[in-house]
């Protein structure tokens, strides 16, 4: 009688040491770049919509006061910079056991397909939030065009 045996030993992946290595190296080229923290992300994240008459740009920015947020239109790149600074924490009365919250500065900056109306652009800063309309430029903008009869 002969008795079936399943094959539990599996083959080394040769290059093993090799995606250790490089999942090391990894996170210690990224670990401390502010910008692009794999637990956060793009900082800060932004949403941007546009519509026929314009864009609306939402960024996420609890903490920061509107005083210190730069937000500039050149052409058609919308940039937005601002910084967040550490809260002061007394050393005597308490002690800090975990940091999550990053300070310090960013900068990012939007392309946008077309011109807008610099005259008409607004910066919103509310509950954390920072809400940018921006509309499109008048000659940009789709008219209605009266069809007359003679």
């Amino acid at each position: 009688m002969y008795t079936l045996q399943r094959q539990t030993h599996r083959p080394t992946w040769p290059f093993r040491g090799l995606d250790d290595l490089r999942r090391e190296m990894h996170q210690v080229f990224h670990a401390h770049n502010a910008s692009t923290d794999s637990r956060r992300g793009v900082y800060p994240p932004v949403n941007l919509q546009e519509s026929a008459e314009g864009f609306v740009l939402t960024a996420e920015i609890p903490g920061i006061p509107p005083e210190a947020l730069d937000v500039s239109i050149e052409g058609t790149t919308v940039t937005l910079a601002g910084s967040r600074k550490e809260e002061d924490v007394a050393a005597d009365e308490t002690a800090l056991h975990q940091r999550e919250r990053s300070t310090g500065t960013f900068r990012r900056a939007f392309q946008l397909p077309t011109e807008i109306n610099l005259d008409k652009a607004r910066a919103i800063h509310r509950h954390g939030v920072l809400t940018l309309d921006l509309p499109k430029s008048p000659a940009l903008q789709p008219r209605q065009i009266q069809v007359e009869t003679p």
